[in-house]
């Protein structure tokens, strides 16, 4: 008999709420890059749709939320068991750092729009990375 008590782990599902706040944040990026009307959101908010510099900026920030969200689900054990998890142990808490940068700087803008909006979402990203580092993982037990 198998015994999974990962329902009282909440490490792995903030993981997957990590991954699936990178998605829509790669999503987001990938629309300012298209030219989108949320620049004031983003990158200092200096206009509403982003300059050609900062559209390549977004472009490669959704790539590498969509990194991101993919090493996440490593950590929520979904994908990739046999790949080595001090690394993406490594990346989690790195993203954690990240995000609470990013929070900071948020909080720092000039917009309302990037101080408040983004800077409360980038706050929920670091707290679910945190969670996925310090929750408790799932323990499987046969008998």
């Amino acid at each position: 008999m198998q015994i999974n008590e990962s329902s009282r782990s909440f490490g792995p599902w903030a993981a997957r709420g990590a991954a699936a706040f990178c998605a829509a944040f790669a999503a987001f990026q990938v629309a300012l890059a298209l030219g989108a009307p949320y620049g004031q959101m983003v990158w200092g908010g200096s206009s509403a749709v982003l300059p050609g510099g900062l559209r390549a900026a977004s472009a490669g920030a959704a790539v590498y939320l969509l990194l991101a969200g993919a090493a996440m689900l490593v950590r929520s054990g979904d994908w990739g068991r046999t790949l080595p998890q001090k690394l993406f142990w490594g990346f989690n808490a790195f993203l954690a750092l990240q995000l609470g940068l990013n929070t900071l700087a948020n909080l720092a803008a000039k917009t309302g729009a990037e101080r408040f909006g983004m800077g409360a979402a980038s706050a929920v990203g670091c707290l679910l990375c945190l969670a996925a580092l310090f929750g408790r993982r799932s323990i499987h037990r046969s008998h």
